[in-house]
């Protein structure tokens, strides 16, 4: 479907960012037990058809959802790459000094 996002503003703008950071705390707990997480806002082009799997009332709305679960296939330690391979500091391939 090529519906656009729906846009909205919660009353106190610090709401979305406390609920999306702590998504990251979740996501990491999970993955400690084995299972996979990840944030997502693609619901949002059903948002009422979301919503109402959800039960949610009446004027409520989610913003991100965070799906928990087993995951298929390849699961296994998480790869680091080194910083500098990934960071620049101060412009754009000024290379990264830890």
């Amino acid at each position: 479907m090529d519906r656009p996002l729906p846009r909205r503003r919660h009353p106190d703008p610090h709401v979305l960012l406390f609920d999306l950071s702590s998504g990251s705390e979740y996501a990491a707990a999970a993955r400690a037990l084995g299972l996979g997480a990840t944030l997502t806002t693609l619901y949002l082009q059903f948002e009422k058809e979301a919503e109402s799997a959800l039960g949610l009332p009446e004027g409520a709305h989610s913003y991100a959802i965070l799906p928990i679960g087993y995951p298929m296939g390849r699961f296994g330690p998480v790869r680091r790459v080194a910083l500098a391979d990934v960071v620049y500091e101060d412009r754009w391939r000024q290379p990264y000094r830890d």
